[in-house]
């Protein structure tokens, strides 16, 4: 429901085709670099296929922990939100767990593994806010 409330979709769609529109950008300049340095025909030459995948996977290393870290922010005011409407934070964590228990996810991760592969907050992470919040109120 938090991302509902906040427009969670449509920021996403808007920063996922931005992101999608600079990696084809650059990938197309990383083409047509490529047609004069290595002598592909044209940028339709599919010999040219290996050095496109190599552009995109580049763009996607070095983008993949920015866009994840932009998600793990949105699921954290998802949850926040979902904190203050419920007042029940045992409730939160309980079905963190039980998510976690259900998906086989690791609780607690490194935290560097956690800043570039995870898209949402650990479960570790989740549990602790809320508790946090449950100690506050």
């Amino acid at each position: 429901m938090g991302h509902h409330v906040h427009g969670d979709l449509g920021k996403g769609i808007l920063v996922g085709s931005t992101l999608t529109l600079i990696g084809l950008w650059l990938a197309g300049q990383a083409l047509s670099w490529g047609v004069t340095a290595f002598g592909f025909a044209s940028l339709a030459d599919v010999a040219a296929m290996p050095l496109l995948a190599l552009a995109l996977g580049a763009f996607e290393l070095v983008t993949m922990p920015l866009n994840n870290g932009y998600s793990r922010w949105r699921e954290s005011l998802a949850d926040h939100y979902a904190l203050d409407a419920t007042r029940n934070p045992d409730a939160f964590a309980s079905a963190m767990t039980r998510l976690a228990n259900q998906n086989l996810s690791e609780a607690d991760p490194e935290r560097w593994v956690e800043v570039l592969l995870y898209s949402h907050p650990a479960i570790s992470r989740r549990v602790a806010m809320a508790k946090e919040f449950g100690s506050e109120n």
